[in-house]
This record gives structure tokens, sequence and C-alpha cells, in this order.
């Protein structure tokens, strides 16, 4: 009991200062999510991507993801955080340059990418694991009722929030980017939390059968 109430009182710190950290500082978001400016380029010729990169350099000093579009490799894409309008005159001014292209052809555009609500990356997800939250909370109370309704409900209830507000709190905390891969993280670390409650409470029931067989 007091292994579990000392490891109960870290998680708690944890998730308060998560809290906190989520509140003041907000959550980190990966390049994606975090608001970018992309510059299509339409290649007249064939461009050489090292080419187009070095010059973003020399005009940029921000973050920046460059590649071809597509297989086919005529366009190239540069997704390009907190660039001014000046740093895109430059780029555009300067491929025409290199390449040789009049000023009349336009074969660069740009296009705004808002900012994600981190609220709106997480709301398709909610309703569903409410609904498998509850489901197997009414799972556990009719399987398990025989262990009481406080380890049969409550601790489990408990155990799965905690472990799910701590790989929240964790994220917000360490600065973790949210990229496309948290949000599947962390369902995969909530069906493993109800598979781990779920085998912890089938071992109790059956030592509550052993010990009424004895007696």
């Amino acid at each position: 009991m007091k292994k579990k109430l000392i490891v109960l009182g870290i998680a708690l710190v944890i998730i308060i200062i998560g809290i906190v950290m989520a509140f003041s500082l907000k959550f980190n978001l990966g390049f994606e999510y975090a608001g970018y400016r992309r510059i299509i380029i339409y290649m007249i010729d064939k461009y050489n991507l090292d080419d187009i990169e070095q010059i973003v350099k020399e005009c940029f000093d921000g973050k920046y993801e460059i590649g071809y579009i597509d297989e086919f490799e005529d366009t190239i894409s540069i997704k390009a955080q907190g660039i001014s309008d000046e740093s895109l005159e430059q780029i555009e001014e300067k491929i025409k340059e290199k390449y040789e292209i009049k000023e009349d052809i336009d074969n660069v555009i740009t296009v705004e990418t808002p900012r994600y609500k981190v609220y709106d990356l997480f709301k398709v997800y909610i309703l569903p694991i409410i609904i498998s939250f509850v489901i197997v909370l009414i799972y556990y109370v009719i399987a398990f009722r025989k262990l009481g309704i406080v380890k049969a409900l409550v601790e489990p209830a408990l155990t799965i929030g905690i472990i799910g507000s701590l790989y929240v709190s964790i994220i917000a905390i360490c600065r973790i980017p949210i990229n496309e891969f948290i949000i599947p993280l962390g369902i995969f670390i909530y069906f493993l939390s109800i598979l781990g409650e779920t085998i912890y409470l089938n071992g109790e029931r059956s030592k509550v059968t052993v010990s009424k067989k004895k007696k």
C-alpha cells in the first residue's frame, strides 16, 4: 500500500507540472502543425534541388523543408516557418536569375498553411475513447463484481486515467513535438493500459476463487 501511495504521489506531481506547462508554454507543435508558408515552384527546365536549397539558405535562416512534390520531380515544394514577404521575393528573384526565367512568367506560388489548435487534432478521438472507456468499465463491474466496486471500478478507472494523463504530461514537460505519431502512440498506450488492467483483474479474481475453494 505504501509503495502504491508513493507511485501515486509521483504520478500526481508529474501530472500537475504537465498541466502548468501545457497552460503556460502550450504544447510544442511539430513542423506540420505549427503553421508555415508553402512555396511551390513549377519547373520551366530541370532544376537542381541542391541549388534551390542553397538559394533558400541565402535568403532565409529559419526552419524549412524542401523536396519534390511527386515522383515526376517537376515541381519543388518548400515549407518555411515564419518566412517574410521580403525573403519570399528574394527567393523568387534568385531562382528567376539563376535559371534565366522571364519576369512575366509566374512559376512560383505561395500557399499559407495556418497553425493548428491542439484541440482540433484530438477532438475526433475524444468521443470514441469516452465510449470505449465506459464500455470497458461496465465490463469490469460485471465481470469482476466479486472483487467489490473499488477494485472492479474505481481503481481501474483511476489507473487508466492516470496512465493517459502521464503520457500527455510528459509530452508537455519534455516539449516533445506533436506530430503524426503522437496520437496513434497515445491510443496504443491507452489500449495497453486496458489490457494490463484486465490481466491484473483476472489474476485477482482467480485468487478469490482459489481462496473460496480452500475454505
